[in-house]
Formats: C-alpha cells, structure tokens, sequence
C-alpha cells in the first residue's frame, strides 16, 4: 500500500436508497479525495454482491484500498475517508478491517462498513441470505473506537426501506430452508436487533421504527420466504400490503410492541417453540 497516497475505490451497491444521492454530495467534500466511486445497481441481492467483491479482486492492481460503502450510508465528517485512510495505514499487516456504523434504526453502533487491501479474494457466493462473507485467509481487525463511527446507517431513508429493514432483519433470524446449517450467531446478533426496535418504537413511537416492526411482523407471519432477492420485489410487497392497508396491520404491530406475551406467541409461530423461547 502506498502510505503516502492510497488509491482508494469506493464500492457502492444502489437500489435507489432515498441517503444516495446524499452520499455522493458528500464525497464531494471530503477531506481525502485520491478515490474513485463506483456504484453498482440494477442486479438483484447476490448478483450485486457478487460484482462487487468481483470488482475488486479484478482491479486489485489499480487500487490500494477498497471501501464498501453501501447507498443507505452517509458520512459523519468531511474528514471521515482521510481519518480511515489514516488509521488503516497504521496497521499493514492486516487485510480486512471491519468498522462500526451508527445504526439510526437501533441507535446504537454496529458493524457496518467494510474496507479490504488490494489482493484479498472471495469464494463463490452461493448463500442466498448471508451474502457478504468474509473474504478467507485475510487476516481481519474488528475495529474498535476513533475514527469509527464515521458512518451513519439508515440517516435518510424511505418508508419502504424501513419496512425492508425489518424484513431483512427478521429472515436472518428465521434462516428458512437452509442447507448449510445454521448461523447460531447471526441468529442471536439479528433477533437481538429485532428485540431493539421493538423497544424503540415502544417508546418513541417513530415512523421509522413502526415500518421496521410491520417489515419484521410481515416476515414472521410470511413462511414461505427465506429471502428476498431484489428491493423491485419487496417495493411490490410494501405498495400492496402495507402503503395500502395501514388501517389493517398497524394495529398488529401495536400489540407485538405493548405484549410481550404477543411477541413471543409471534416469535414461537414463526420459529418453533424451541428457537422462540432462546
């Protein structure tokens, strides 16, 4: 890596995210600018994926550093690409280095942005869930405190992705129809989440977490999904099912909030009485 100037590509994968075209304003003004951004869009969840992780091992001799920067992120500073530069350069015997974002969904920080070497490769992607794997025989440093978080998740979003986001969230708890086994600990970092906005919208009551927990209500009640492919799919879901007929399932969401007896009978339907009761 060349410690003086980095060249640095930034990896975006777009679905039409509301915070997009803030996220390119603001790239505008960073600090640190020796990076080109590419976005990659149009290709349902693990195609695009697979670009992306494609892209770098394809351009790993042009480029020093790669950033995962997805579309619903926005940066915290115009110093927030200089100050991971920075602090990456300080430590060259790692590969991957995993950053915390601040979730605006569970106001909390969580791993979120990821940054590679140039040289790191992936496997073929088959996971149709999980599909941002590791990259294996990389060495990876979990990062912990300043200049993390730079990032912040979820800051400017649609209503749609908030219900999207609770979708996701729950079919990774559930992990429906699996073939490889399941991710214990993927289950309990996302059934952890799904607890966290239910108790945020128990007591903020904002639009925000409403959407995410009728996103999670809707994926419970929903056992023959396992995974959603593409946002085109579940933008149909959420303008049929949701947009629609709030007067219909927002009282549902209600009672998953205020009962912690409904919120465990959902959890005990949707999972089996032995993963319900974890």
């Amino acid at each position: 890596m060349n410690h003086e100037r980095p060249r640095v590509l930034i990896l975006t994968l777009s679905s039409g995210e509301a915070a997009l075209p803030v996220l390119t304003r603001q790239l505008t003004t960073q600090s640190f600018q020796d990076f080109e951004h590419e976005i990659i869009s149009g290709l349902p969840n693990q195609a695009a994926h697979a670009r992306l992780y494609r892209t770098i091992m394809d351009r790993a001799s042009s480029f020093d550093l790669f950033l995962k920067l997805d579309g619903d992120m926005t940066l915290r500073s115009d110093s927030a690409l200089a100050d991971m530069v920075r602090a990456i350069a300080a430590h060259p015997d790692y590969q991957h280095f995993a950053f915390q974002v601040w979730d605006c969904f569970t106001d909390e920080e969580t791993l979120g942005v990821h940054a590679f070497r140039s040289g790191v490769r992936w496997n073929v992607i088959t996971d149709e869930l999980f599909v941002d794997p590791d990259p294996p025989n990389a060495r990876q440093m979990l990062w912990q405190g300043p200049p993390a978080p730079f990032v912040n998740h979820g800051e400017v979003v649609s209503d749609a992705e908030c219900f999207a986001f609770g979708v996701h969230k729950f079919l990774k708890v559930a992990q429906r129809g699996r073939t490889m086994g399941e991710k214990s600990h993927k289950f309990f970092r996302h059934m952890r989440n799904c607890a966290r906005i239910r108790d945020l919208y128990r007591t903020t009551h904002a639009r925000r977490h409403l959407l995410a927990l009728a996103g999670i209500e809707w994926a419970m009640r929903r056992d023959d999904v396992s995974a959603i492919s593409s946002k085109a799919e579940l933008q149909q879901v959420f303008d049929s099912e949701i947009q629609a007929h709030e007067g219909s399932w927002c009282p549902r969401v209600d009672r998953l909030a205020s009962s912690t007896i409904a919120w465990r009978l959902a959890l005990v339907r949707s999972l089996g009485l032995r993963r319900g009761l974890r």
